[in-house]
């Protein structure tokens, strides 16, 4: 049977994480994807430069967000500063960050964002809350805007002893019903999903202790979609 871990425990072994500069399976500090820095260079005219960085951590993507000229948003239930810190250290751009430090599911998206970005951290959530966030950011996108998730799915958690681990609430989506929800979520949004097997590993033991399929998602509107529009172009598997 499954041993089950508090989202209060997570909450804490990630503060003290960031706090002490400590290293972590995800390495939270490692710079953003060649291929998100791409896709910030190749957004059309119009896109509205607000942008919503949910789950910052470390704050990587607020700030290649907040470098590429963005006013970012970022929010988290991690302790916010170690993310002032570093954006002390970077001229200019703490002027253009705003951090939030608030359960996700929690917070109201509201405004217009260009660019929203949600990293390793919706599979934390229940799929109810996952599916109500993004339907909310869906519902607040009226221009031209680019959402890009890192979700996994298919998780396999385990102890030292083999145990399999659950996190209290998390989603446990799978590939197949991860898909259905952002066929249903992004209708009319053009949308490019691409799959990788992720594994972690203990660095003395070389134990694997995290397995998952995650999903790499690129969801983009063009422009105001009308009603009736297909769900779901372009989906790219790997």
């Amino acid at each position: 049977m499954p041993v089950q871990h508090s989202k209060a425990l997570l909450h804490a072994f990630y503060a003290d994480a960031l706090r002490n500069g400590r290293s972590t399976g995800e390495e939270l500090r490692a710079p953003v994807p060649a291929r998100f820095l791409a896709l910030l260079g190749s957004l059309p005219a119009g896109t509205p430069g607000l942008a919503l960085d949910l789950g910052y951590g470390a704050g990587a993507y607020t700030i290649a967000l907040a470098e590429a000229g963005f006013t970012v948003v970022a929010v988290d239930q991690a302790p916010a500063e170690p993310l002032l810190q570093r954006l002390s250290e970077y001229e200019d751009l703490a002027e253009r960050v705003t951090v939030v430090e608030s359960l996700i599911e929690q917070y109201p998206i509201e405004e217009d964002f260009g660019v929203l970005v949600a990293k390793d951290v919706l599979h934390y959530l229940s799929q109810h809350d996952v599916e109500a966030l993004l339907t909310r950011a869906v519902q607040s996108s009226r221009s031209v805007n680019l959402h890009y998730l890192e979700v996994f799915t298919a998780i396999s958690r385990t102890d030292v002893h083999g145990v399999q681990i659950h996190i209290e609430g998390e989603a446990l989506y799978t590939p197949e019903s991860f898909s259905h929800v952002l066929e249903r979520i992004y209708e009319g949004w053009d949308v490019t999903m691409r799959w990788d097997d992720h594994t972690e590993q203990d660095t003395r033991s070389r134990r694997t202790y995290f397995k998952a399929a995650r999903a790499t998602v690129i969801a983009a509107r063009r422009c105001p979609a009308p009603v009736g529009t297909a769900a779901m172009s372009g989906r790219e598997t790997a």
